[in-house]
């Protein structure tokens, strides 16, 4: 079973994590499948970046998280998106939301591309 949890790394008394998708078995900074983000707690507010493409792919596959990157997981709203994963919504959708990135304007771009492509290949 898959575990998606933190990793310490830094100096004494200077933690720093990783959030790494890992066995449930391996010990905490033992061998990991994949990272997928960071956390620096000392930092004021906390700073942490879990990418959220690889992430609800590995919730979706069924990797469970501990408490403390579920907690971040709620904060950056990743749990919400992966309900509306299971309901049918796209994957790449989703990701472009948490981007900031507005998929009818992407896909205006790749039309007028791909008009103006045939344009010239018809001349």
């Amino acid at each position: 079973m898959l575990r998606i949890r933190l990793t310490r790394v830094g100096k004494k008394r200077q933690p720093s994590y990783r959030v790494v998708v890992t066995e449930i078995t391996a010990k905490r900074d033992g061998r990991i499948v994949e990272r997928i983000g960071h956390y620096n707690p000392l930092t004021d507010p906390a700073q942490y970046l879990i990418q959220e493409d690889r992430a609800l792919y590995w919730l979706s596959v069924g990797a469970q998280p501990s408490d403390a990157v579920e907690r971040l997981l709620v904060k950056q709203g990743t749990r919400d998106r992966l309900k509306r994963l299971h309901a049918g919504e796209s994957l790449e959708a989703l990701v472009a939301e948490y981007e900031g990135v507005d998929l009818a304007a992407v896909a205006a771009v790749v039309e007028a591309v791909e008009i103006a492509e045939i344009i010239t290949e018809e001349e």
